[in-house]
């Protein structure tokens, strides 16, 4: 999948609901990086299973709550359940070094679908 800001990096990217919810986020918040993480990027997922992005932004005034808010807000009318943590560039790279951070083992175990 192309987009105006970057490329998607891994094949899993062309599940139909998955390619649409990275078009609306890179559309909307124009990433740095956006992971796949969970049952999904393990291949465990079942029917009922949740999408985990993880979304790395530049950069953002805004508190990390309201970021989320406004993915979920991106993503409204996408027909499956999803979770997307969105951390600053600096917030991924100051907890990445910490090995049982959530950053650390999205990079260990997560697929990245988008870099910019």
């Amino acid at each position: 999948m192309q987009s105006q800001h970057g490329t998607a990096v891994h094949p899993r990217s062309q599940d139909p609901i998955l390619e649409e919810m990275l078009r609306r986020l890179t559309d909307a918040f124009q990433p740095e990086r956006v992971y796949l993480f969970g049952s999904r990027a393990r291949g465990e997922a079942g029917p009922d299973s949740d999408y985990d992005l993880l979304m790395v932004v530049k950069e953002s005034g805004l508190p990390r709550y309201r970021r989320e808010q406004e993915a979920f807000r991106a993503l409204i009318g996408v027909g499956a359940a999803k979770d997307v943590l969105v951390l600053t560039h600096e917030e991924f790279e100051r907890k990445r070094t910490v090995v049982s951070s959530l950053p650390a083992a999205v990079e260990r175990e997560g697929i990245l679908l988008y870099a910019a």
